[in-house]
This record gives C-alpha cells, sequence and structure tokens, in this order.
C-alpha cells in the first residue's frame, strides 16, 4: 500500500470525480477533438480534502471558439462574459463549468485587469494561480489520469498552509485581490498562511486601493 501524499492525492481526487460523470464525458469530447482537458483549481483541491461541488473548472488547450463547439450539443446554456479571458461557461443540469485556455498574464501597475495571452501548456498556466493548493491539476484526457503537482500543493494541502506557486510579492503586486483571497481560504480551511507569504500580504495590503468597493465588500461577505 503506498503512503506517496500525491498519489493517494490523486486517488482521491479521482474517486471524489467518479460522482460527477460530466467530467469524464467532457474529456471524451476533447479528447475525441484533439484537445486536453484538466480539471484544475480549487475543484482539485476541494476533491482531495471531500468536498468537491458542483462548480467544476477545467483548463484546456483548446482556444474559446473550439471549447463552445465542444460543449454546445449537451450544455443547457452557455455564456461567454469571460471569453476575453479564454473562459467559456456553461451549466449541465446542476453543475456549472467554466472552461479556459492555458494562459498567461500581464498586469500594468494600477489594474488588476490582465493582458491575457494564450499558452501552449499547462505548467505556465498553473504559476500564475493565486496559491499552490490551487495550482494543482487533474489531467482527464491521459488514462489513466495525470495528477500534476509541480509547486508541492499536496504537502501545502496536509501541513495546512497557504503558499503561492512564484514570488508573494509578485503575485500580490500583480492581483491584490489574491491578499483577500489568501485570508478567506485560511479562514475557511483553518489554514496558516506561510511566513514569508504572510509578509507580502502585509506589505503589499495598500495595492488594495486599486480593487473596487464591490470586490473587496464581496470577499469580506464571503470570509
Amino acid at each position: 500500500m503506498t503512503t506517496n501524499p500525491k498519489t493517494i492525492a490523486a486517488d482521491l481526487a479521482i474517486s471524489a470525480l467518479s460522482s460527477k460523470p460530466l467530467a469524464s464525458d467532457l474529456a471524451e469530447k476533447f479528447a475525441k477533438a484533439g484537445f486536453t482537458l484538466a480539471l484544475v483549481g480549487g475543484p482539485v483541491r476541494d476533491a482531495i480534502l471531500g468536498r468537491l461541488g458542483n462548480d467544476l473548472d477545467f483548463t484546456t488547450n483548446a482556444k474559446p471558439d473550439e471549447t463552445k463547439s465542444i460543449i454546445k450539443k449537451g450544455a443547457d446554456s452557455i455564456w461567454e462574459t469571460g471569453r476575453e479571458f479564454g473562459t467559456i461557461a456553461a451549466q449541465f443540469g446542476d453543475v456549472t463549468v467554466e472552461i479556459t485556455t492555458y494562459r498567461s498574464e500581464k498586469y500594468e501597475s494600477q489594474s488588476r485587469n490582465p493582458e491575457v495571452n494564450f499558452g501552449d501548456n499547462i505548467e505556465g498556466d498553473l504559476l500564475r494561480r493565486d496559491f499552490t493548493v490551487n495550482a494543482m491539476a487533474l489531467e482527464l484526457t491521459t488514462t489513466p489520469p495525470t495528477f500534476i503537482d509541480n509547486f508541492d500543493g499536496v504537502n501545502d494541502l496536509v501541513r495546512k498552509v497557504l503558499r503561492t506557486p512564484g514570488t508573494p510579492e509578485n503575485s500580490f503586486s500583480d492581483d491584490p485581490l489574491r491578499m483577500m483571497r489568501g485570508v478567506r481560504f485560511a479562514a475557511q480551511l483553518d489554514f496558516d498562511i506561510e511566513p514569508e507569504t504572510f509578509f507580502a500580504l502585509t506589505t503589499y495590503a495598500p495595492r488594495l486601493q486599486i480593487i473596487s468597493a464591490e470586490r473587496i465588500i464581496d470577499e469580506l461577505n464571503k470570509i
């Protein structure tokens, strides 16, 4: 019996996802069309923790138009408000999905709205995530599914620690709302914020002034 944390995490995520047959159905459709599809971010974390919900986030090398073409026949509804950022969202019964093209981001100093460039691999896409526990992925178009954890998110999950994939200074300077999300995740999951990340959070707190009051209030309500 294996005790490798990443293997255990992968088994837990795959087992949890078995209750969502939509995921394997979408993966089959994307693979048939010649594209990749991976469950990514919070749903992977929650699947490992045994709290997977009905909101599923995926990432793919398909472009938005290609994604829409693949999913339009089976979806109850599709909306494209995030198309500019590579995201096509859809409703399948009681499950909501967001499927986003691999991307990298460049931020201007006075805005949290990034200049988005589509990427060609999942590694670069995961690097832009807010915290390592949200930077894990389960590639579903391989057999068996491939668990991807380039930033040691599993160990941080076990240790109940929040840490950024890249430097926290760059992460929080680029998107100050990540600091609010860090506080929210710490409160919701009972996690600690790693010291270097916490220091950057307090240092870059003034950057929150570029965030709209509505977004800050939303995060405070969630906390």
